[in-house]
């Protein structure tokens, strides 16, 4: 008995921690997200443009910079001998490569999710295992990867993470936010080599939270199903800075438009199998910007592809979760504490069996 009164003061004392991390998280996403739709429906002010006289750091410093501390070599030796910036095929770093292949004989409706995570939400991968965990009914329908990259201060726990649960896609890129792009690509290109059996795909963020059972009714009978990539659509987007300094700093040389390309910005969104393929084979006509969600959109527009809006993404908070497919979690004091509370309740079970 004191030794079960041990574990659970234990599980207590962790618990608290993640919730206190889980409220922090909370606040930054409730301040991302309000940025980020100011950044994408501002159409009054004219601030968003260039606002002071561009300086000569340009992305390409920027992602060269991050590529400069690589682990990979061959990247390392091509920026130092001055080669031509392109959009590099890193190599893995871990590999799940099995982790769809029962995929191959599964006859109904099979979906992959990518999920890009930071190092450090080691707290988030765990709480989204849980929640897998917890769906007996699409354990086989559904697979879910974690992208990411490299981390000086974190690799070890990674590795052992890996080791444990064999489902994180780590590149050979530092994991930065300007290098979001390479994740993102990276998990195309995953799909493309290791999970094309899949029928969808769907992208999301590690702070999302998705209704696997309202997704996978919709994925049951969709009109034109290869045609399928539907999110939150922002059209015709100005939220352009030209501010080195501004975390979605884009430059007139890199990108010289005023207006952006139909996006999802962020959060998640669910693409076909056959349209993902199409893009991961066809990035090296786009040129490279650091703002992954406007870089697929870029894509898709040379290629002409289509993007939806679907109202069952939210930006917002999981209020809707009941009829949602996916919203932003961790928005509110409640969602800690019920991710607390059914952790708590988890830990305890467990230990008593």
């Amino acid at each position: 008995m004191p030794r079960f009164l041990q574990n659970v003061l234990l599980a207590c004392v962790i618990l608290t921690f993640l919730a206190m991390y889980l409220f922090n998280l909370a606040q930054r996403s409730q301040n991302l997200i309000q940025s980020d739709l100011n950044r994408t429906f501002n159409k009054e002010s004219s601030s968003v443009t260039t606002t002071c006289k561009p300086s000569h750091t340009t992305t390409h410093n920027l992602i060269l910079r991050d590529l400069n501390r690589t682990s990979n070599k061959e990247i390392r030796t091509i920026i130092k001998s001055g080669g031509k910036l392109v959009f590099p095929h890193l190599p893995y770093i871990r590999n799940p490569s099995k982790i769809c292949d029962t995929f191959r004989t599964l006859n109904r409706t099979k979906l992959l999710v990518l999920v890009k995570s930071s190092p450090d939400n080691f707290h988030l991968r765990n709480w989204i295992r849980f929640q897998n965990q917890q769906d007996n009914e699409f354990k086989d329908s559904i697979k879910t990867v974690f992208l990411l990259g490299e981390s000086s201060s974190s690799e070890e726990n990674i590795k052992k993470e890996s080791q444990k649960f064999g489902d994180i896609v780590q590149g050979s890129f530092m994991d930065t936010y300007r290098n979001l792009t390479y994740k993102t690509v990276m998990g195309y290109r995953w799909l493309s080599e290791h999970c094309s059996h899949a029928d969808f795909v769907l992208y999301k963020d590690d702070d999302f939270k998705i209704n696997r059972k309202n997704i996978m009714h919709k994925l049951k009978s969709p009109k034109n199903p290869d045609s399928l990539f539907a999110g939150f659509l922002v059209k015709n987007g100005k939220g352009i800075y030209r501010d080195p300094k501004h975390k979605w700093y884009l430059s007139k040389k890199d990108y010289p438009k005023d207006i952006l390309p139909p996006y999802f910005p962020g959060g998640a969104y669910i693409v076909s199998t056959v349209i993902a393929k199409k893009l991961a084979s066809n990035f090296h006509l786009v040129k490279w910007i650091p703002i992954d969600d406007v870089y697929i959109g870029l894509v898709a527009q040379t290629l002409n592809i289509t993007l939806t809006h679907s109202k069952l993404i939210g930006m917002g908070d999981c209020k809707h979760y009941k009829i949602h497919l996916a919203c932003r979690e961790f928005t509110r004091p409640n969602d800690v504490l019920a991710a607390w509370k059914s952790l708590t309740m988890f830990n305890l079970e467990r230990r008593k069996s």
